[in-house]
């Protein structure tokens, strides 16, 4: 295929001597740089189709990225990272990986020192563009890896956003397991004549695996499954549950049977995932339970066993699920778990992948031994005499001494409180509490305006205008002469008025007359009068 020579040397020390069916036909038109559609099953090597091409035309000298991968997960963008740096071992192309809950800061920093290769999750991709951190202007090949997979987490607008911000002059690689009619889209408006190569292998992905199934009841699940692995054995196995919740309480469960088990969904942290699966691959513990976010991107040698705890949502889903096992034309199997409720599910995949799934029965494993005891949640907190912060700063339960009342540091305050007289008070003391008697007091007639403990005033001091105890000043005798002569004159005035209206005469008006017409107008108007009657 004219490889250069690093690049073959690093191939060899990965382990590949034969290429697969899909590298030996999409390899050599990559390097022509021409557009391709890629459908295959998983599995099948497409990181190399991409990767060695990349390797080989770009330019590791050249100023901005050159070359940028779109993966839909986290694990997926990591491990394509990790094999094209394994690929590019003795070239001297700098790649790096870009992804959500990964430090932003340090991601800025390896692009300001060069890349000529960046792999990504689109939404983190997408941010570096619009932060101006990820320049886009001497991309020359786009890759969308597990493009149908990227439309089902809905990347798919993110994804058509970033492809507007690349030159038109690039080769554009699309790898697809299927092709949905938005991915058919993408290609019909955004490549370039694309050539699509389909790979129909003879035994496809699930016809090299030995699959079966086993009736269970939904509340006999876990045990189920305990005696499903412990006839089986696996060296290594995956677990696949459809919840987050589910992986958790499957980890715990199989934990207590003694089984060397992890867990790995979306909210354990990207570090202390990918610790577990770098854990899984050495062959640290044997058993990996997980939800369909592990089910592509994860590259597991020699894989022995899947098991599909609860029967996959997507009918995809259960092709990618088993495709962890069974790779590169290595046998595999895997057992599903059906409910009543799923039965139907399950029928839908059969058609879905053209193949029937036989029914086994549960394995006879014996008496199964007890369980563990539950181990106690861990908490973050530090523990009582550790020398933790709390510890420091309080003494321990039984370290404290007995309270013990503390006398009155005031000797002299004691003193003058004793020696005050019971009925003394203080000005801002307030009054003891006295309990009032329930006796009723007889009504008592108040007397008139008597507010202030005054007698009321008899008839007499009210006429004089003066009461014992509170006399009020008398008029003087000149201010009464002077209103008594007020009140005549003003009666007197009043009489002649009265006089006046009675003996006045009363003046009658004339009539008016109105003035009489003289003979031409009388004359005028009789003519109008009968001139207008004889008209009618």
């Amino acid at each position: 295929m004219g490889l250069a020579p690093k690049i073959l040397k690093a191939i060899e020390g990965m382990g590949f001597e034969v290429p697969t069916e899909v590298q030996s036909r999409a390899i050599p038109h990559v390097l022509e740089e021409k557009d391709l559609i890629v459908m295959s099953k998983t599995g099948s090597g497409k990181t190399a189709v991409f990767g060695i091409p990349m390797l080989q035309l770009i330019d590791p000298t050249a100023e901005g990225p050159q070359g940028l991968i779109m993966a839909p997960t986290r694990e997926l963008a990591v491990q394509v990272d990790s094999d094209l740096r394994h690929m590019g071992k003795y070239m001297q192309h700098r790649t790096m990986v870009v992804y959500g809950q990964h430090s932003m800061h340090l991601e800025i920093q390896g692009l300001q020192k060069g890349a000529a290769i960046v792999t990504g999750t689109p939404g983190r991709v997408y941010d570096h563009i619009r932060q101006g951190n990820l320049k886009t202007d001497n991309i020359r090949f786009l890759v969308l890896d597990e493009a149908d997979r990227m439309l089902d987490m809905g990347f798919i607008d993110q994804v058509v956003r970033i492809i507007r911000t690349i030159p038109k002059q690039r080769v554009t690689l699309l790898f697809s397991a299927t092709m949905p009619t938005e991915i058919k889209r993408i290609c019909r408006e955004y490549m370039n004549e694309p050539m699509l190569i389909e790979i129909e292998s003879e035994t496809k992905t699930v016809d090299a695996i030995t699959q079966w199934y086993h009736r269970v009841e939904h509340n006999e699940k876990r045990t189920a499954l305990r005696r499903i692995l412990t006839a089986e054995k696996p060296k290594s196995c995956m677990v696949f549950c459809n919840t987050r919740r589910a992986v958790e309480t499957l980890q715990g469960f199989l934990t207590r049977c003694g089984f060397s088990a992890q867990a790995l969904h979306g909210e354990i942290p990207q570090g202390k995932r990918m610790k577990t699966i770098k854990m899984f691959k050495d062959g640290e513990f044997e058993i990996l339970v997980a939800t369909d976010v592990a089910a592509r991107g994860i590259h597991i040698d020699d894989l022995a066993l899947v098991v599909n705890y609860d029967v996959p949502v997507e009918k995809d889903s259960y092709v990618h699920r088993i495709g962890r096992t069974g790779r590169a034309g290595n046998g595999g199997r895997a057992i599903t778990m059906v409910t009543g409720d799923e039965i139907m599910s399950l029928y839908e995949i059969e058609e879905h992948i053209g193949a029937m799934i036989p029914e086994h029965e549960l394995p006879e494993v014996g008496e199964l031994p007890p369980l563990a005891p539950a181990a106690a949640p861990q908490s973050s907190r530090p523990e009582r005499g550790t020398g933790g912060r709390r510890d420091q700063q309080k003494p321990r339960s039984s370290d404290r001494k007995p309270f013990e009342k503390k006398p009155h540091e005031n000797r002299d305050i004691e003193k003058k409180v004793e020696d005050r007289k019971p009925n003394e008070r203080k000005p801002n003391e307030k009054k003891p509490f006295e309990k009032k008697s329930n006796e009723k007091k007889p009504y008592e007639k108040k007397p008139y305006r008597n507010t202030e403990g005054r007698p009321e005033r008899t008839g007499d001091q009210k006429a004089s205008g003066s009461s014992e105890g509170n006399p009020v000043k008398a008029v003087p005798d000149w201010q009464r002469k002077a209103r008594q002569e007020l009140k005549q004159e003003m009666e007197q005035e009043r009489q002649k008025v009265q006089q006046n209206e009675k003996t006045a005469p009363v003046v009658k008006a004339d009539p008016v007359e109105a003035p009489k017409p003289n003979e031409k107008e009388k004359a005028s108007l009789l003519k109008k009068i009968f001139g207008g009657l004889l008209k009618k």
